[in-house]
């Protein structure tokens, strides 16, 4: 009997058995609810994110409108900018649950807009969002060692295995076959939904063949992990144990003890420490001499060296220069910030190799782009937005051009990815 008549004759076994059926139909139900309550997520940001920018450009217009020198323009004209949601994000949510993906700045000094609350998380968390990651990740695996612990067990105690494989010209078939068939049953429980509702949604065929990719590799680690232990001399209650212990080892034992190792290895640089280290700066700056904040200022910037002297007690050329000299301060605490991220991202990704179910979340979360780069990537895309708007307002400060509203026009506009 050849393998694909065995994959037949198992296939039209599972058909019947209610028990098998039902696993893998909760699966798949439990697919469907992780992708839309994804999708109802990703919806909700999107509107919040529509109706913010709109009338964030209306704010700003009004702003302009309203403003009578160039300083409180740029004081109060508040720009927004965000990290639009790719095409597949609704698969994993990722940072977007955890970092911020809209933010309005000012030409204000800019690490205490950024970090004004600490609500960064740069290790994996033990317990994430309910999302099609976290299933395929955390919850097929339990599936496959549902639907296989057994699988040659309960045939050898009842007696069968004789029978089975007394017809067959190649035992093995008959129990790779069973094998194929249930394990068949639950990527198809996960990958039909995904494919149903992922084109719906608008995922993209390059990125659900990618996620496609990365679940059937875990269906495939499980399954030889699953069987590994299923053909063996023990009884079948003692294969669901020691598996589960297995999943409980590689899925929380192991990322635990990764969160330990990295908050020792790398300690964390607090933000608000960045926050008050900029403020203290700016905030200091009002009791000192002018010169004080002028003179550091035109060394870091000699293309301004040239503007005229300050008379005035105010002025706002001085105020946005130890707005500058602020995050000036800050730059080394906030640039030791960024690297113990991408440290503790990196090391995080080196204890994915020791754990499977989050090496599975993580690389869905970069097909979904909702990894630590894109949120890095996302910070920096506002610091070079900041600086654009520096250079837009600095001419016009520095050099004392009158006012006029059309010299307005010309402002930065933040730019998706």
């Amino acid at each position: 009997m050849s393998l694909i008549r065995n994959i037949q004759r198992e296939a039209r076994f599972v058909g019947a058995n209610r028990t098998t059926l039902a696993a893998c139909l909760a699966l798949a139900i439990m697919c469907l609810l992780a992708i839309v309550l994804g999708q109802a997520e990703i919806s909700r940001q999107n509107d919040t994110l529509e109706r913010t920018l709109s009338q964030s450009r209306v704010e700003l217009g009004e702003v302009f409108d309203a403003a009578t020198d160039y300083g409180g323009a740029a004081y109060s004209g508040f720009s927004l900018t965000y990290n639009a949601p790719a095409e597949a994000a609704f698969l994993a949510i990722g940072q977007r649950d955890l970092s911020p993906w809209m933010l309005r700045i000012r030409a204000l000094a800019l690490e205490g807009q950024i970090h004004e609350s600490d609500n960064f998380n740069p290790e994996l968390s033990l317990a994430g969002r309910f999302d099609y990651a976290f299933v395929i990740a955390f919850v097929l695996p339990l599936f496959i060692i549902v639907l296989l612990y057994d699988v040659y067990a309960a045939e050898r105690d009842a007696g069968r295995v004789a029978m089975l494989t007394a017809t067959a010209a190649r035992p093995g078939r008959v129990w790779l076959a069973r094998v194929l068939v249930l394990a068949s049953g639950a990527a198809l429980a996960c990958l039909l939904p995904l494919w149903l509702l992922g084109l719906v949604f608008g995922a993209g065929a390059g990125n659900l063949l990618s996620v496609t990719a990365v679940v059937l590799a875990n269906v495939v680690f499980w399954t030889l992990v699953t069987c590994a232990l299923a053909f063996g001399r023990w009884a079948a209650s003692v294969n669901a144990a020691v598996l589960t212990g297995i999943w409980l080892v590689l899925a929380l034992l192991v990322p635990l003890a990764g969160k330990i190792m990295i908050d020792r290895t790398v300690p964390g640089v607090d933000g608000a420490r960045i926050s008050l280290l900029q403020r203290e700066t700016v905030n200091g700056a009002w009791d000192l001499p002018k010169a004080a904040t002028m003179e550091p200022f035109y060394a870091s910037h000699p293309e301004w060296a040239h503007s005229a002297p300050i008379d005035e007690p105010f002025h706002w050329k001085w105020y946005y220069a130890f707005q500058q000299m602020g995050d000036e301060a800050a730059e080394p605490l906030s640039r030791a910030y960024r690297e113990a991220i991408r440290e503790r991202d990196a090391l995080t990704g080196q204890v994915a190799w020791l754990s499977p179910p989050v090496a599975v979340l993580r690389a869905i979360q970069n097909i979904a782009e909702t990894d630590m780069a894109s949120a890095l990537e996302y910070e920096m895309r506002i610091r070079d937005y900041h600086a654009q708007i520096r250079h837009f307002f600095y001419p016009l400060l520095f050099e004392e051009v009158p006012f006029e509203r059309k010299n307005l026009e010309g402002f930065p506009v933040f730019s998706a990815r």
